[in-house]
């Protein structure tokens, strides 16, 4: 019977680098701080208008916008959502529900990060698209943030608004008895822009994530992506950060931005596969045209 051979590196080609795993996870990550630089602007922008929200406008002359998210979301569902689960919901002591709500918010701030460790080390031939995917989801939506300067529901309920809610993503922590990590949140909130709430970059980076993945998964896999970008747009309405029309416009952004990566090319990540050792082990399959 002729045999034919395969080594084990025919089937991954093989990219030398001369770079360390935390070099390669500094490179890989590089890329995001243009988005920390973008944040920065559009903050700097709208700094007026946290300085006199109500006769101010942003540097570009864009007032801020406070009853328009609201209507909508009223117009849809004949009272804001915000508004009716608080009621319902929210009862001044923190329950499990609290706790799961400020656990899945603060997996925004590692998602993207994440992702793009894992595109650089598992799936490289993807990394250009996830990272052009991230960066015009960015764009697009720090671009709302400038052209339509929009109140979250807590700060539209302290201008009277809307009715009374309060702002509960980090109250959870202390359900769990951890919170230390609630009151670091909250003085990251604080320092954080106010009106960058159109589009929720929050949802919508729950499924660019999950979009993203989607391919690299099995099914339980999808399953799991599918409950968490859910369970990301019920947290954000639910804590006041965000009202659907916020999550539903983030949506679209991840939609629209992972349309636009599929246009750039794949990362080339072959090199020649070096000849195996004379010693190394190697794969033998029987040949289909064989003889016996």
């Amino acid at each position: 019977m002729t045999n034919s051979t395969v080594t084990p590196t025919a089937e991954r080609k093989v990219e030398p680098t001369r770079h360390g795993p935390i070099a390669q996870l500094l490179i890989a990550l590089s890329p995001l701080s243009l988005i920390l630089i973008g944040y920065a602007l559009t903050h700097w922008i709208t700094a007026p208008l946290l300085d006199d929200p109500t006769h101010a406008t942003n540097r570009i002359g864009i007032g801020l916008q406070v009853s328009g998210p609201a209507d909508v979301d009223r117009s849809f569902f004949a009272a804001v959502p915000t508004v009716w689960l608080q009621e319902h919901f929210a009862t001044g002591e923190p329950h499990w529900y609290d706790a799961v709500a400020s656990v899945i918010y603060v997996t925004h701030f590692m998602g993207i990060p994440l992702v793009t460790a894992v595109a650089w080390f598992r799936i490289r031939a993807r990394f250009t698209r996830w990272i052009g995917a991230v960066l015009a989801f960015s764009t697009l939506g720090m671009a709302g943030y400038v052209l339509y300067p929009a109140a979250p529901p807590w700060w539209a309920s302290d201008r009277g608004e809307i009715g009374p809610v309060v702002r509960t993503s980090a109250s959870g922590w202390d359900y769990l008895h951890l919170r230390p990590i609630g009151q670091l949140l909250e003085r990251l909130q604080d320092g954080s822009n106010p009106v960058a709430a159109m589009p929720s970059l929050h949802a919508g980076a729950a499924l660019l994530v999950a979009l993203f993945l989607a391919p690299h998964v099995g099914r339980r896999g999808r399953v799991l992506l599918g409950t968490y970008v859910v369970g990301m747009a019920v947290t954000l309405v639910l804590t006041a950060e965000h009202y659907v029309i916020d999550v539903l416009v983030g949506w679209l952004v991840a939609v629209v931005a992972i349309a636009v990566s599929r246009k750039l090319r794949p990362s080339s990540t072959s090199a020649p596969s070096p000849s195996p050792a004379p010693n190394a082990p190697v794969l033998r399959i029987p040949s289909s045209g064989g003889s016996r």
